[in-house]
Parts: C-alpha cells; structure tokens; sequence
C-alpha cells in the first residue's frame, strides 16, 4: 500500500479524516490511498532536473512527420523510377528531377535520423536503454530494408530468386550491419552529451577523414588531386575544431550568466564540461565507424568483382546479408540486455523490469531505424543519378537540418550570442566545403 499526497507532502496519520470517496484529508492535504501492483515500478522524484523545452509527445509528433515525409520521398523516386526503368536515361542525369528529389529526402533524413536520441526521460525518471534501443533500431533497418530490395526487384519484372545471388550470401553483409548499430550507440551517447545541434556535425566530419583515409591507404584509391584533397581534409578538421569552440564558448556564455545545463552550482558546470568532453569522444568514435561503413561493401566488391565491375546480383547479395545481419543483431542484443539485467536484478523480479524497458526503448529505437534506411535508399538513388563528386556533398547538408533540429527544436545552443553563432556557423560552413572538396579531388 502507498499513501500520494496531492502537492506530494507528507501524510500526517494522528488526524485523518476518511471521507466516503475513500479519500482522507487534513487541514492541508487530500490523500488517496491506491495499492500498487507488484510490477509497477516507485516513482522518484527528478531534485534538479533540468526543465527541457520539449516533451516526449511533441518529440514522437515530430518523428511520426519525419517518417511520412520521409515515405513521401521514396514513393515520389520508387514511382519515378519504375517510369524510367521503361524509359532509360544515361546516368549521371543532372536534368531529370529524380536523384534532386532523392537528394533533398536523403539530407532531410539523415538531418533528422537522431531525433528519438533526445527521448526524455518518463515519469520514474527513466530513459529508453541504450542496447534496446539498438536493438530496436536494428529491426527497423530491417523493416525497411527488406521490402525495398523485394519491391526494387519486382518493379524490374524479376523475382527475387533471380536478380539476387545467394550463393554469394556474405557474411561482410553481417560485419555491415553490425558497424552501423556501433555507430548508432556512439552517436547516441554523444547526442545526449552534447547536443543534436552539435552531434551530427562532429560524426560527418570524423567520418568523412576517415572513410578518405580508408579509400586512399588500405584500398589504394588514386587521388585526384594532392594537394586538393589535403586541403579538404584541413577543412574537416577545422570544422571539427570550431565545433568544439563553439561548445566550450556556449558553456562559458552560460556560466557567466549563472546557468549551465538547468542548474547554477559551481559542481554541475564542471560535471557539463567533463560530459562535453565526452560527449565529443562519443562524437569522434561514431564518426570512426561511420566512416568504415562501406569498408565491408568494397571488401565485398573486391572479391566478387569481374572485369566490368560488381554485377547487380552481387551488390543485391550485399544489400540481403546487410538486411538480415540487422534482424539477426536484434535478438543478441536483447539477450545480452536480459543478461545483463538478470545480474544487475539478481534476487528480484527482474523480467517485469526488463519488460518495461522493453517497451519503452521499442519505438523511439524503431523509428531511428526506420528513418536511417529511408534516408540510406534515397542516398544510394541520389548518388545513382547525380554521381558520387555531386550526391555525397549535397547528402552531406543533412547536417544543417540536424542544426535546425538542435537549435530550434531542442535548444542545444543559445545563438542569441553573437560570439557562438559566428562560430556554429564557421564550423558548418568549413564541414560542408571540406565535403565538397573532397568529392572533387579526393
């Protein structure tokens, strides 16, 4: 049994008054008596938490019109496609509206496929769990992922059995899969540290060098031009740089007006420094694995490919192993987060525990997933149509949705400061002309 108090005080049992509604009541307070359920977890109060200005409904409203704008998207290029499947053009075609639509859905979603990292936490103070979420996230990929290949082949009047080799089924599909729930659960951590105004932009940054840096040295790309690639990848780096300006100046704005993340203790703004620290590590690593994400493609590529490249059958092989390594990721992880669970609960019932984070870490973890295939197909179709030197640069601007997303929606950054605007935008403006530099002569 647990006794509330309407204003959350105390219950004063020497001079209750019962009344017929089963309420009791004092000269201050009305209290109900209610019988909590053996599976309901204690409420407990949040002393400091900051006040966000945003709400888990506004958040999933937000991602319910990501997801039909998104799907919008991909009908337009699915229909559009299948039109010039009867029709062909010569690729790359800068005339014909279909890798431009491809474009702006691909940017618009991957600017906004960390939107459910932001999900606040709910009444008990909980947030969704970090390996469920992944979990969940991975089965989303799947979701998408799967339909699309069927739908793509079908649309061409082939069955499946025919347009994909499975006897080539690849297990670098699996290593794929993996690599891009490693980057989810860094890119994870780091948004929450940081920030969606600022996350985003430090992984594309991180993961441009180093997907430059695997092309060039292990698989021997040739440069284009030297001097020209360094000098994109200078600008990388220095807009990684201003980045991190650009945090440690908005932090020190806030802490001269006596605020830092909610609270006006001289602890907390040190704890927010050390987080921010972190959270720029989390940044970093994403952006590592982010950028040996087509490592197991070209792997693949290499050991497949004839005289006139990688035939369709081998790529969609590809596309099969990446789609089912996800479905597969999805239940080790829930059991290494039962496990753990199990340990971490040992003595209690903690299969009610895991059932609710189970439920709670289901959507926000589902929609990411389903988010990031969507602006990954459109991605591939706008690098189709528009070419490599042009569809990876303009996919690349998905970084000013995401800092429309942080400094509108989520509020990461004050730029009310004159001082941390000038610098957010150095940091964005040098990132989005390292990116283009680097598609001309890297």
């Amino acid at each position: 049994m647990s006794l509330k108090g309407g204003d959350g005080g105390s219950w004063n049992p020497c001079c209750p008054c019962r009344g017929s509604d089963g309420k009791y009541e004092s000269d201050h307070e009305t209290y109900t008596i209610r019988t909590k359920s053996d599976d309901e977890p204690t409420r407990t109060p949040h002393v400091g938490q900051a006040q966000l200005p945003y709400d888990a409904d506004s958040l999933r409203r937000a991602a319910f019109w990501v997801v039909v704008i998104g799907a919008v998207f991909m009908c337009i290029v699915l229909v559009m496609e299948a039109t010039n499947a009867s029709n062909p053009v010569e690729l790359p075609d800068f005339t014909g509206p279909v890798g431009w639509i491809a474009v702006l859905g691909a940017l618009f979603l991957f600017g906004s496929v960390g939107l459910m990292f932001k999900e606040p936490a709910d009444e008990y103070g909980k947030k969704p769990d970090a390996v469920l979420f992944q979990a969940f996230n991975a089965l989303g990929i799947f979701l998408v992922g799967v339909p699309l290949m069927i739908f793509e082949c079908r649309s061409s009047g082939k069955d499946v059995e025919s347009v994909v080799d499975f006897s080539w089924f690849d297990w670098l599909g699996l290593l794929g899969a993996v690599d891009i729930i490693i980057v989810s659960f860094w890119a994870h951590l780091s948004t929450q540290l940081i920030g969606y105004a600022m996350a985003p932009a430090v992984l594309n940054g991180v993961g441009m060098i180093t997907s430059f840096l695997w092309g060039k040295i292990f698989f021997s790309e040739p440069i284009r031009n030297m001097v020209g690639a360094l000098f994109s990848l200078f600008l990388l780096v220095l807009g990684v740089m201003l980045l991190g300006a650009t945090q440690m100046a908005n932090m020190a704005a806030a802490k001269r007006e006596g605020r830092v993340g909610g609270h006006q203790t001289q602890t907390s703004s040190m704890v927010t420094a050390a987080a921010a620290a972190a959270g720029f590590g989390a940044g970093v690593m994403s952006g590592v694995f982010d950028g040996a994400l087509m490592v197991p493609y070209k792997l693949h590529e290499r050991r497949l490919a004839g005289p006139a490249g990688l035939s369709p059958k081998h790529t969609l092989a590809y596309l099969a192993s990446f789609s089912v390594g996800s479905l597969l990721t999805t239940p080790v992880l829930i059991a290494v987060a039962a496990a753990r669970e199990s340990k971490d609960e040992l003595g209690s019932d903690w299969k009610g525990t895991f059932s609710r984070k189970l439920r709670r870490s289901a959507v926000p973890g589902g929609v990411t997933g389903v988010v990031w295939a969507m602006g990954n197909f459109l991605s591939v179709h706008a690098s189709k149509h528009l070419g490599m030197s042009v569809g990876f640069p303009l996919v690349q601007t998905g970084i000013l949705v995401a800092a429309v997303w942080g400094v509108f929606f989520f509020q990461d950054l004050n730029l009310s400061r004159l001082h941390v605007l000038l610098l957010f935008l150095a940091a964005l403006g040098s990132l989005m002309a390292g990116a283009a530099c680097l598609a001309q002569m890297g």
